[in-house]
């Protein structure tokens, strides 16, 4: 009997634990989706404030008339975008020019949208010039992203680690964008852009464009723009963003879950934009270009660990056809010289955590971001040697 009895307590012990945790997780949730709603309805009406004087203004269209265009992507990566940033650090330095002047059009994905928008960003006195180098924004990353992007321990709690509801709130993420990029419009920048984001109203990836006849959208705030394609849903709320002064806002996301490297739609794009031109792509993939044992698969692996691995798979099989199409397309287009600027195999930077922000994983990152730098100037010195090329 003594048994049943403390066997009883120790239960009705679980299940004051566990309700707790319930109730005060649904009162987290409730208190999420208010700060949410009312934080995006301030942000509705800094889009239209801002947006007023430019609803009907013609599209800008594309004005490159040299004879070869040079495309940057990235793809995305989450903190391991720290390596993109080494490797354009390095091009500045080498070639002496802003990223903004080595490429003519850049796009990316997830943190690859963030960074080429960043290094696009033109100076209030003089638009030709980007108000931030690829050192200045390396400088800010890991403590900008520390301070904005890694969960505290109560929102790893009462979200039950991501399971119960968004494990970030990317509210103080956007304010810092805001702080970075102003309130200037997506068509102000220096380069064409082509960022990627997934809109759940629609279901399908969006590519935004801000420059050719017409843009695809409206003309919207950069920030809010860069706040909605590098929010990973089921980590962070997606986000509102007006597109239209005719419809509501709509619910955009981060793209990399469905198109992580988004080179082919880039180039495809690019064709019809500037037709019988001449093509220098660099894509700087972060993610490995091979996988260890991937034909060694476990079949009775677990759903867990299953669809930890297909992520990674995934990202592998993308790569793979996004560069056989581009083979394809260079027998067509004149895509002239193509580099891949990606690590070859590696299991401890596959083992990297992309989203975790702490500072101890993004100061291994960046130290190993060096490293695989070092090993490859020779290669990285062509590059840069090649974009200083008419």
């Amino acid at each position: 009997m003594g048994v049943l009895v403390r066997l009883l307590k120790f239960a009705i012990f679980l299940a004051l634990v566990f309700g707790t945790f319930y109730v005060a997780s649904r009162l987290y949730r409730n208190q999420q989706i208010e700060s949410c709603e009312a934080f995006f309805d301030s942000e509705e009406k800094i889009a239209l404030e801002v947006l007023k004087p430019k609803w009907g203004d013609k599209d800008p269209v594309p004005n490159l008339d040299q004879e070869r265009i040079k495309v940057l992507v990235i793809e995305g990566g989450g903190a391991q975008g720290l390596y993109a940033l080494r490797i354009l650090d390095y091009l500045e330095k080498k070639t002496g020019k802003p990223i903004c002047e080595l490429y003519d059009v850049m796009g990316g994905s997830s943190i690859g949208s963030l960074l080429v928008s960043l290094l696009s960003i033109p100076q209030i006195d003089n638009p030709k010039k980007p108000l931030y180098s690829a050192e200045q924004i390396i400088q800010v990353f890991s403590e900008t992203a520390h301070r904005t992007l890694e969960p505290t321990w109560k929102e790893k709690i009462l979200s039950g680690y991501g399971l119960l509801s968004p494990i970030l709130q990317n509210q103080k993420f956007i304010k810092v964008l805001q702080s970075f990029y102003g309130n200037m419009l997506f068509s102000e920048t220096i380069n064409h852009l082509v960022l990627y984001g997934y809109n759940f109203n629609t279901s399908r990836v969006s590519a935004f464009e801000n420059r050719g006849p017409p843009l695809q959208s409206a003309d919207p705030v950069l920030y809010q723009l860069i706040g909605s394609t590098t929010s990973p849903f089921g980590i962070a709320p997606v986000n509102k963003i007006l597109l239209s002064p005719l419809y509501p806002p709509q619910f955009i996301g981060d793209a990399a879950f469905v198109v992580n490297n988004p080179l082919e739609d880039v180039v495809y794009k690019l064709t019809k934009a500037y037709p019988n031109k001449k093509f220098l792509i660099n894509n700087i993939i972060i993610k490995p270009k091979e996988l260890e044992n991937t034909i060694n698969f476990p079949f009775y692996s677990g759903w867990l660990e299953a669809t930890i691995r297909y992520q990674y798979l995934q990202v592998l099989a993308h790569n793979q056809m996004t560069r056989e199409a581009l083979q394809t397309l260079s027998s067509v287009y004149k895509i002239e010289y193509m580099l891949e600027m990606g690590l070859d195999q590696n299991n401890e930077w596959l083992e990297m955590n992309s989203f975790d922000f702490s500072k101890k994983n993004l100061k291994k990152i960046d130290n190993f971001a060096k490293l695989i730098l070092s090993e490859n100037k020779d290669a990285l010195d062509k590059v840069a040697a090649e974009l200083l090329k008419d």
